[in-house]
């Protein structure tokens, strides 16, 4: 085997995806390869693992938050960076693993990122939103109301099919989601895959009125309900409604996947089981549910310090 300051990173890396291709879901994959043929590779593709450097991974940070983005010249998000150092650390960890040769970025501490933004609805935005909802019975409508009173993903939503629904149940079943990626020549492919984790393929209980609603509209069992067409439809499509909907309803601009963030805090409001909340939204952990929607109420805190007595 070579010295590693012979070792170049893009030979590593290109090694490094052979080995992930075999244990990762498509998209995720495609997403690597973006990222390294984008991002990284310009920047470390050259290198021997041995010049890799701590120094020089901050030069690639400062790079990037500053002007990374490739279309604009501003920095990128430090999710994104986030993200790059992530397979910059995997690619590092690979050849200590795989060769045996001590790499001393694969330490490297990342970036602070903080908990993203997110927006629920409040009760006069709710209001508004489901009487615009409840107007007709389109697939678009019946999508978002989906995700606003169950807390589905919008690829779940919209790879929906009839024979997930069950009427005898009550139910509907999480078995794939769709989206677009990157192929990594310049275009797209839209692909149907299994859910995003094993915890993310889960029965949901539906409320009264949907179910009366889905038993109303039924078609044949294969084909999906977010569609009078017989194909998926795209989540950007269904994004692009959204948005038109929230504008004349007169709610101010927020994200698709708000509504998730909507129906999981309506649902800790509503003291509901952490646990059976954390099944309904597909989470890995409850944990993770206790992280996202816990927040201890000012007026409680007040209430529990005032039964301290001396």
């Amino acid at each position: 085997m070579k010295k590693k300051h012979h070792i170049v990173f893009k030979t590593m890396a290109n090694e490094w995806l052979a080995d992930v291709k075999l244990r990762v879901k498509r998209s995720s994959y495609e997403k690597y390869v973006y990222i390294l043929n984008k991002h990284i590779m310009p920047f470390f593709g050259s290198y021997g693992m041995g010049q890799l450097s701590v120094k020089a991974v901050d030069r690639f940070m400062l790079e990037k938050l500053t002007d990374g983005k490739l279309k604009r010249n501003e920095g990128i998000s430090r999710k994104y960076l986030q993200d790059m150092l992530s397979i910059i650390k995997s690619i590092a960890y690979f050849v200590e693993y795989t060769y045996n040769i001590p790499c001393r970025i694969s330490r490297i501490r990342g970036v602070k990122t903080g908990k993203p933004k997110t927006r629920t609805l409040n009760k006069r935005e709710k209001e508004r939103l489901t009487k615009e909802l409840k107007t007709d019975t389109s697939r678009e409508k019946l999508g978002i109301m989906f995700a606003l009173y169950t807390g589905m993903r919008i690829g779940e939503v919209c790879g929906l099919k009839w024979s997930d629904f069950d009427a005898d149940a009550g139910a509907i079943t999480i078995n794939r989601t769709v989206q677009r990626i990157s192929d990594n020549n310049g275009g797209t492919v839209f692909i149907v895959s299994a859910p995003k984790t094993e915890a993310s393929k889960r029965v949901i209980p539906l409320p009264d009125f949907l179910l009366k609603l889905l038993t109303k509209m039924k078609r044949t069992d294969e084909a999906p309900i977010i569609s009078d067409k017989g194909d998926y439809t795209e989540p950007s499509y269904l994004r692009r409604f959204f948005h038109r909907i929230i504008t004349k309803c007169g709610i101010a601009a927020m994200r698709f996947h708000d509504l998730r963030h909507s129906f999981a805090s309506e649902c800790v409001h509503m003291k509901c089981d952490i646990k059976m909340l954390s099944e309904i939204l597909g989470h890995t952990s409850v944990s993770m549910t206790l992280d996202r929607y816990i927040h201890s109420d000012p007026d409680e805190k007040r209430k529990f310090m005032q039964l301290i007595k001396i």
